[in-house]
């Protein structure tokens, strides 16, 4: 164990080059013969261009190299110390919790820092510039020893070690989620109790706002989430699409992220018409023509027998579903393409506010016709102009995929989803994001518009402190 965390320590003090960049170290406390400390060998196909002579010398390796990314990006003078462990985590064949991390404390009223302001640990400290824990890690970690050692976890894949970004398609990568909860721990996570039947309070240091928290909005409302009441929060945390990033940075930057946004034209009756906005399907291979697909609306649900097996025939139409858990948007979109031949699936929502859940993808199966998911009121106005229901599913020549009003949406469903709700970026987000509850395909080192936002919450780019010093020389 000691022998793994000087190597974690050597690699990021000497691979991080600013004098103004974190110090970021990882801590080991795993058992012998396990997780960072474990000595098989991994398949070779899970290795790529990783050095380390076992799996848990890879393991080490991917955690430092992820760290490095986040400490190259971001200024403090006191080490950021992560606690991580590889241990049992839930899977199932189809599902499963890859990891998970956190700040291990939250700070407000220090010399630095906002007035009224909880901040994350690390953030804290980074303000205050000097240490507020004592010898405590700021972040703890833990990441899923069950991927590797279950075959029933995940149709067995396994972890992906390679640190090029050259994920065979049987493995989950790492890296990035690795990248995705050191995140989390640094500060991308709302330090309030919205889950159902919370208080809807903050619970950080003080009871204030902590810092992710007073960039979130309710365009509904017209409030962030620090002038709410506690009512008013827990109803806002289940208001997709209107709970969003208020942060300058991130709505700045947004355009360099998002692509266009889909959506709904009702063409006809006139008494419907309009523009609607939706959220696409989970499916990669969609194929979106760049004037859409236009047709009549027919009623899905009135055909089918089972999940997979329709009657009657879809050919030349778009076919409307309502929303149902037990039979997914692309399992719908699927059918009604290779069976039926429709040219696009309309799935709305049974929740009186928000759009459906359009997941999960359903693997190797290709559906390429586009299927988006509505309102429950605009599913409602076409099931009752069936006769005469015609309309086109198009991407937005205006609005951002993942955006509404110019702001950045964030994942808050009409169900709560625990760990999932508030704390990341809108799944509607395309491309995807790093922060998005589920990770979706990202490039290498790939940090987006997490960074912004970690600039909205009070973080400073290494740079910062040297442009000032420069200015003062010029001066």
């Amino acid at each position: 164990m000691r022998c793994l965390r000087l190597r974690a320590l050597f690699l990021l003090m000497f691979q991080v080059t600013s004098a103004w960049a974190a110090t970021i170290v990882i801590n080991n406390t795993d058992g012998a013969n396990e997780g960072f400390n474990a000595i098989d060998q991994p398949n070779a196909n899970q290795v790529g261009n990783n050095p380390g002579a076992n799996r848990g010398e890879m393991r080490m390796n991917v955690f430092v190299s992820a760290a490095n990314v986040w400490a190259g990006l971001l200024q403090s003078s006191v080490t950021i110390t992560v606690s991580a462990s590889f241990d049992p985590k839930p899977c199932t064949s189809d599902s499963g919790t890859l990891g998970s991390a956190g700040a291990t404390s939250s700070w407000g009223s220090f010399a630095g820092g906002e007035a009224s302001t909880a901040y994350h640990v690390a953030l804290a400290e980074s303000l205050f510039g000097g240490n507020l824990n004592g010898g405590s890690a700021e972040i703890t970690a833990t990441f899923s020893s069950t991927v590797d050692d279950d075959p029933g976890c995940l149709t067995g894949m396994g972890f992906y070690y390679g640190l090029d970004g050259n994920v065979p398609a049987d493995l989950t990568d790492l890296y990035p989620v690795v990248l995705h909860e050191l995140g989390h721990g640094l500060g991308f996570t709302s330090i309030s109790d919205v889950e159902p039947g919370g208080t809807g309070n903050f619970v950080g240091a003080g009871g204030f706002p902590d810092a992710f928290s007073k960039n979130l909005k309710d365009l509904e409302v017209g409030l962030t989430w620090d002038n709410m009441t506690s009512i008013q929060r827990l109803a806002s945390a289940l208001n997709d699409p209107d709970l969003v990033w208020d942060g300058s940075d991130v709505t700045a930057d947004r355009v360099n992220w998002l692509g266009p946004a889909p959506e709904l034209v009702i063409n006809a009756p006139g008494g419907i018409a309009g523009t609607y906005p939706a959220i696409i399907g989970v499916e990669p291979s969609i194929i979106m023509p760049g004037s859409g697909v236009t047709g009549g609306v027919t009623n899905g649900d009135a055909l089918v027998l089972t999940c997979a097996n329709f009657i009657g025939s879809q050919m030349g139409k778009i076919v409307l579903h309502e929303y149902d858990p037990a039979c997914g948007a692309s399992v719908r979109a699927y059918y009604a393409e290779a069976a039926n031949n429709a040219l696009g699936v309309v799935v709305s929502n049974t929740a009186a506010t928000g759009l459906p859940d359009m997941g999960p993808a359903i693997g190797n199966q290709e559906v390429t016709i586009p299927h988006i998911g509505v309102t429950k009121d605009v599913g409602d106005d076409l099931r009752a102009n069936l006769g005469s229901a015609n309309v086109t599913i198009r991407n937005s020549a205006i609005v951002k995929n993942g955006e509404n009003s110019g702001k950045v949406r964030m994942y808050a469903p009409s169900v709560y989803s625990g760990g999932s709700s508030v704390s990341h970026f809108s799944n509607t987000a395309s491309p995807d994001l790093l922060m998005e509850p589920a990770l979706g395909t990202l490039p290498l080192n790939q940090v987006d518009l997490t960074l912004p936002a970690f600039y909205d919450m009070g973080w400073l780019p290494i740079g910062f402190v040297e442009e000032i010093f420069e200015d003062g020389f010029e001066d």
